[in-house]
């Protein structure tokens, strides 16, 4: 007799899980479906994403050949294309890449744009920012000493890896501008850093040895 009912309890149970299934078969179903959509989907972004950062990358080194074959047009345009990709570290480069095609074609103050349109926005690296400063005075020949100055200030108050970069080219700067008193000073200071590279150091001492033979 227990076995009768064992019987019918495992009946009934089935009963009840066809008729869970049932109901639940849609849901289910969807779920499924929803599932290899959103895998698809997915997979699907992947490989558009890795062509669109393929085609980015063939488009910026396209421009960089273009630049030193000094085709600045093209160019200038295809930078330009690219800098607008915000999805890929080439934007960057080509904001540097636009800036160098209108230095090369001598739009100074377009120039100095670019260059500003990078070391303004705080989305961008630190050390990219300080690059583009670094370029941006390098490269100017239009703006005042203190226009100049002011730009570097920045890096040279920070413990930033260009520092010694920045402070090398604040004592070129004071020369540029015949400030050789400060000039002299700045670079005095310079040389007793322990953080001089080689080629810096013998770069420095050359200025120096030169501003002291002409003090005699």
């Amino acid at each position: 007799m227990a076995d009768i009912f064992d019987e019918v309890s495992e009946e009934l149970k089935q009963d009840q899980l066809i008729q869970t299934l049932k109901k639940y078969s849609k849901l289910i179903i969807t779920l499924i479906l929803i599932l290899i959509v959103s895998l698809g989907s997915y997979q699907a972004y992947i490989i558009w994403n890795k062509k669109q950062l393929e085609e980015v990358s063939e488009q910026y080194f396209q421009a960089l050949k273009k630049l030193e074959d000094k085709n600045y047009l093209n160019s200038h345009n295809l930078f330009l294309k690219n800098s607008q990709n915000n999805k890929s570290g080439y934007s960057i480069l080509s904001l540097f890449g636009l800036a160098e095609t209108n230095y090369q074609n001598g739009k100074i103050n377009q120039m100095i744009i670019n260059y500003k349109n990078i070391y303004d926005d705080e989305s961008i690296d630190i050390f990219y920012r300080n690059l583009s400063r670094i370029l941006s005075v390098l490269k100017d020949n239009k703006s005042s000493f203190d226009q100049q100055k002011l730009l570097l200030q920045p890096i040279l108050n920070s413990p930033s890896k260009l520092q010694i970069l920045a402070a090398e080219l604040e004592v070129l700067l004071f020369i540029k501008f015949d400030k050789i008193k400060e000039a002299k000073t700045a670079l005095n200071i310079l040389l007793k850093r322990s953080d001089l590279s080689f080629e810096q150091k013998n770069r420095l001492e050359f200025i120096n040895k030169i501003y002291k033979t002409n003090a005699k």
